[in-house]
């Protein structure tokens, strides 16, 4: 009989869990993007089986050939350490990200129905859980713009600022000791497997959160103070693993910058509105990244803790209101960046003071039933309570309305994300049978970031097979390959006018393609073809001028070559130094890049100087690899047959471990917390 009520309670969670989950999932799916190629700041992160190849460690990718100049991956973001990853290549692209968004919200339901439903009971741990996530964060991270990575760290700020209570409250539950360390265990998984999962740039606001409940946490003196500090130590362990295992990444890609790292500054975005305005919806301002905090609510909340006899109650109840409004203020009062590790968006505190005020006032609602006194007393409160609860999920209704909310990536040519990326490339204009996907592709200046403004990345052509030069890199730093570059994570591989007209360069890096505005080029390129126009507005122009040979410089001048500056900048003189290799070609595969050398004892004074950025794990078949502009140079390739690799190294390993690991502790958790039913207030 037990066995079989647990069944049934596990199906009755599980089935409510994807109506909340999978439901809000599938509505901003429909309502937002449908199509996973166009967020090209984490399209790599989720390897969906496309024609970009890639070099992989444990299934994820960590490097590829076919962006940039070569480049580490993922791009941004880590929403590889999603489960929704292990299916993503083989399932449609709404689909996946769906999965991504179910996934990430249903866990951090569960925790939230763990830590509520003792205290509050069953239908306001549910109301709790429809409030945080049909809410302006989802709704701004999901359809006003095209950030996954963001509402996903969302989802864990939300699990983060409920984890400890959902610990406690499992460890003091009645079930079995084996069912209180499974469910513990989920509950710490899901929290590792969400910070994994979430953007880097939002671990302040994590590491913030934690701190808070950590701080709400030790006051609850209904439990002992080993289980309140083992709650806290759980966590923290979980926090400290999701993160270390991918801080080699990070350090290695602030190094890389190396003395210029001084000058350069971060992308940073500070209060976007005033608090109070934010919160008096319908009347106030309705900014989608406004400071809306459920301020009204949180008040209400703060004076019936206030009046609430039981201390330990009134203690939570003041609490999560107190860190709600600190949060609050914080992301109107707070300088982004002031620090190294200060927020680099302040306004986003609006999250765990969001999840913290829905904490306050749902502990607010379960004193009040358990009270009891005057009826016309407790229903004024609850009242009040449902009110003030009710404005986020109108507000997030309201923002729909917005006019950035209208826009939507282009149907016609991403339908549905259905379509594969080559015929989707053809649809905008770039078919394979006119222009071959050998050799390299690249941007005029400004035409990625006009192909981002109209929603149409240019990212799809690097999925449908094309070698393409100019991509926002991210996190993969190219200051010392091109300039301008002076932002920290906000790299890209733009070429300048000046250096993609020039002969040289063209040659060298084995130019093939450009796409650029009617009237913009030069005597190098020619069209392609007269009638072809990509996005119904850029001329594809080919080369003029085609040289596969080995460029080479002395082995004395290799020291003043690296010390020259960017090699891909205008006015560089690095390109004065190297000189063609007679008998020699360069082929640029899609995971590998071979030399061949007729008289390759010619060339042991000499330095071979590829077209491929820099980067530490590359190792040469024969001789030694070194840098020369931020490119790849090889010193004493004495072999008529070359090959240059890309081994992972030792920080791509540890983060590929690290996706690997939230994956499982993301699937495992689910699979506790759906097999084990919350306790009900008073059990």
């Amino acid at each position: 009989m037990r066995l079989g009520r647990d069944i049934r309670g596990a199906a009755l969670l599980l089935t409510a869990t994807l109506a909340v989950s999978g439901g809000m999932a599938a509505l901003v799916t429909r309502l937002g993007t449908t199509d996973l190629e166009n967020y090209e700041t984490a399209f790599v992160s989720l390897d969906r089986g496309t024609a970009m190849p890639t070099i992989q460690v444990l299934g994820h990718p960590v490097y590829t050939l076919a962006i940039g100049l070569g480049v580490r991956l993922p791009l941004h973001g880590s929403l590889g350490a999603s489960p929704a990853a292990l299916v993503a290549p083989y399932v449609s692209e709404p689909f996946s990200y769906w999965l991504l968004m179910t996934l990430a919200m249903a866990a951090a339901v569960l925790v939230v129905r763990h830590a509520l439903a003792p205290m509050c009971g069953r239908v306001v741990a549910w109301l709790a859980a429809v409030v945080l996530f049909w809410s302006v964060p989802i709704v701004n991270y999901t359809i006003t713009d095209d950030w996954p990575e963001t509402a996903v760290t969302y989802c864990a700020v939300v699990a983060c600022a409920f984890a400890p209570h959902a610990l406690l409250a499992v460890w003091s539950s009645r079930r079995s000791w084996r069912g209180r360390i499974v469910a513990g265990l989920s509950v710490a998984g899901l929290v590792c497997g969400l910070i994994g999962a979430s953007h880097p740039g939002y671990w302040p606001v994590l590491a913030g959160t934690l701190a808070c409940t950590a701080v709400l946490a030790v006051m609850r003196d209904e439990y002992p103070m080993r289980a309140r500090v083992s709650a806290i130590a759980v966590l923290a362990v979980a926090a400290i693993v999701a993160v270390a295992l991918q801080v080699p990444d990070i350090t290695r890609e602030i190094g890389v910058a190396g003395g210029a790292l001084a000058s350069m500054s971060r992308v940073t975005e500070g209060p976007t509105g005033s608090l109070l305005r934010a919160n008096l919806f319908p009347f106030g301002d309705d900014n989608a990244r406004g400071p809306f905090t459920f301020l009204l609510m949180t008040l209400a909340s703060l004076v019936i803790g206030v009046q609430t006899r039981d201390v330990r109650q009134r203690r939570l109840i003041v609490g999560a209101a107190a860190a709600s409004l600190a949060c609050g203020i914080g992301a109107v009062t707070l300088v982004p960046g002031s620090v190294a590790f200060a927020p680099s968006s302040t306004w986003a505190l609006r999250d765990p003071a969001i999840a913290f005020a829905v904490l306050s006032a749902a502990c607010a609602a379960g004193a009040l039933q358990a009270a009891g006194g005057r009826r016309a007393g407790v229903a004024a409160g609850l009242a009040v309570l449902l009110l003030g609860a009710m404005q986020g999920p109108l507000f997030a209704a309201h923002i729909l309305e917005r006019p950035e909310a209208e826009r939507r990536f282009d149907r016609e040519r991403s339908p549905s994300g259905r379509t594969p990326a080559a015929a989707r490339a053809s649809t905008r204009g770039l078919a394979g049978d006119q222009v071959a996907r050998k050799g390299r592709l690249a941007l005029w200046p400004d035409v990625r970031v006009g192909m981002r403004t109209m929603r149409r990345a240019s990212t799809d052509l690097a999925d449908a097979g094309y070698m393409l030069v100019t991509a926002a890199t991210k996190q993969r730093t190219m200051v010392g390959l091109v300039e301008p570059n002076g932002r920290l994570f906000g790299q890209t591989t733009d070429l300048s006018a000046e250096v993609l007209c020039d002969a040289r360069v063209v040659e060298f890096l084995q130019l093939r393609y450009l796409l650029t505005p009617p009237g913009a080029g030069c005597d190098i390129w020619r069209p392609q073809m007269p009638h072809m126009v990509v996005d119904d507005r850029l001329d594809v122009q080919v080369a003029t001028v085609v040289d596969n040979r080995v460029r080479a410089l002395p082995r004395a001048r290799l020291s003043a070559a690296t010390a020259s500056g960017p090699a891909l900048s205008a006015g560089s003189s690095l390109w004065s130094e190297l000189s063609p290799v007679p008998g020699t070609s360069v082929t640029v595969g899609p995971r590998d890049v071979v030399v061949e050398q007729e008289h390759p004892s010619g060339v042991t004074d000499t330095v071979l100087v590829l077209p491929v950025a820099y980067d530490s794990a590359w190792v040469a078949s024969t001789g030694e690899v070194h840098e020369a502009g931020g490119l790849v140079a090889i010193v004493g390739a004495a072999q008529p047959h070359v090959v240059l690799t890309f081994v992972p190294d030792t920080p791509a390993v540890l983060r590929a471990i690290a996706m690997t690991l939230g994956q499982m502790l993301t699937c495992l958790g689910l699979l506790g917390l759906l097999l084990t039913r919350p306790s009900a207030a008073g059990d």
